[in-house]
């Protein structure tokens, strides 16, 4: 009989973790004590420091959010991430 594989939330460690659907193919899961949603092998897409230099050095310069987040080909929500992250 094949073993069961524990589930861990990414977000708080729990193993009380339970299947909750599928996005694009994969496998969500549902933490019963954060109820943080998830899947496994995720992947976030990084950006490059100087792309977030950039952002600020525009942002700086006058440029909005928007304008900055066409030009640099992101969403206007990462850009003010970036910003926020920025000025703390």
């Amino acid at each position: 009989m094949p073993e069961k594989k524990e589930i861990k939330c990414p977000n708080c460690g729990s193993t009380r973790c339970i299947k909750n659907g599928k996005v694009k193919g994969k496998q969500t899961y549902l933490c019963k004590d954060c109820f943080s949603r998830f899947s496994l092998n995720r992947k976030r897409q990084r950006y490059p420091d100087r792309i977030k230099k950039e952002a600020v050095a525009m942002y700086k310069e006058g440029y909005t959010l928007s304008q900055i987040a066409r030009k640099l080909n992101v969403k206007v929500q990462t850009v003010h991430y970036w910003l926020k992250a920025y000025r703390n």
